[in-house]
């Protein structure tokens, strides 16, 4: 697996869902203080961005904007139908303030 930088940690409004893309791969990233998530962008029950969709911050989830499901920023589990199947997470390392992911 190779480290990709997604940005700089300025660069993700705190929990606010944001799109990046990374060696054409989707992502949804969401900061909290200085914490970084960052899941699949794309729901697996329709074709929606989850980044458009709202963060719940008292389950660590984002909201798809669709349907409801919340995907836990954690696991990538969804919290409930229509939704079925999780989500990819992406390991998050920092090297000073460059966002690094696995992929």
């Amino acid at each position: 697996m190779a480290q990709v930088s997604i940005g700089q940690l300025g660069d993700f409004p705190e929990a606010t869902p944001t799109r990046v893309e990374a060696d054409g791969v989707a992502l949804c990233v969401v900061r909290v203080g200085n914490a970084v998530h960052v899941i699949c962008d794309d729901c697996p029950h329709e074709e929606a961005s989850l980044s458009d969709g709202d963060f719940l911050a008292e389950d660590m989830s984002v909201e798809c904007p669709l349907h409801g499901s919340a995907f836990n920023l954690e696991t990538g589990n969804p919290d409930c139908p229509p939704a079925t199947s999780a989500v990819e997470v992406f390991a998050v390392s920092m090297d000073g303030d460059n966002v690094l992911i696995e992929l």
